[in-house]
C-alpha cells in the first residue's frame, strides 16, 4: 500500500491504525468501490486481542463474508455482542454516509473484530458500497414519525467528525488509518491539519 496515494493494495499486519492501535490483521485492499481481502493470525500469549478496534465505516453499505471462526462484535447500549456466522450469509453494516443522509434515523454500526485464538485463524472479505468520491450527500426528508425519532446524523464524537463529501469522510480516515501513506503520499494534506 505505501505505493499507492489512492491507498490500495497490501498492508502488512500492523500497518493499519483504528484509534491509534495497531490492528492485528493483514490486507489487501482493491478496486474503486473498495474490496478488502483480510486475514486475521492467531493471537499469543502476551498478544493485543485487537484484530480490528471499535470504529464505524466511513460510507454507505458494508457487506461482510465472514468464516465459522467469529470475532466480529457489534455495540448495541454500550455493549458487545457477538455476530454469528450463519453459512451463505453476509453481515450488513451501516456506514457513516447514511447515518448522515437519515438524520440519524439509521444510525452507523459501531463494531470491532477480537482476534482469534491460539492456532486459529479467521479470514473475511468486504465490500464498502459507497457514492463517487466527489458525492455531496444532502439529508433526505423524513416522514414526520421517523423525523420524530432520528437523533441528528452527524457524530457525537468531536474527534471524528462525519463529512457531507463522502471523498473527504473516506480520507479522514486514510490519513490516520494508514499514517505511512499519508506522509509519502498526502504530506501536504498533514501539514494543512496541523
Amino acid at each position: 500500500m505505501t505505493r499507492s496515494p489512492h491507498f490500495r493494495g497490501y498492508t502488512p499486519l500492523g500497518g493499519e491504525l483504528t484509534n491509534g492501535r495497531a490492528d492485528r490483521r493483514e490486507e489487501i485492499d482493491l478496486g474503486e468501490a473498495t474490496i478488502k481481502a483480510i486475514h486475521y493470525p492467531p493471537s499469543g500469549p502476551g498478544c493485543d486481542h485487537q484484530g480490528v478496534g471499535t470504529h464505524r465505516d466511513f460510507g454507505l453499505l458494508t457487506f461482510v463474508l465472514q468464516d465459522a471462526v467469529g470475532g466480529l462484535q457489534v455495540e448495541r447500549d454500550g455493549c458487545f455482542f457477538d455476530v454469528p456466522h450463519l453459512p451463505g450469509a453476509l453481515v450488513v453494516n451501516l456506514g457513516e454516509m447514511l447515518q448522515l443522509a437519515t438524520h440519524g434515523y439509521l444510525k452507523a454500526t459501531v463494531h470491532r473484530v477480537i482476534s482469534p485464538p491460539a492456532g486459529v485463524r479467521r479470514f473475511s472479505v468486504i465490500y464498502f458500497f459507497n457514492p463517487r468520491l466527489d458525492a455531496t450527500l444532502t439529508p433526505i426528508d423524513l416522514p414526520a414519525e421517523l423525523a420524530a425519532q432520528a437523533t441528528g446524523g452527524h457524530s457525537a464524537d468531536p474527534d471524528n467528525p462525519i463529512l457531507a463529501t463522502y471523498g473527504e469522510n473516506i480520507l479522514k480516515v486514510r490519513l490516520r488509518a494508514h499514517a505511512d501513506v499519508a506522509q509519502l503520499h498526502h504530506a501536504d494534506l498533514l501539514a494543512a491539519e496541523s
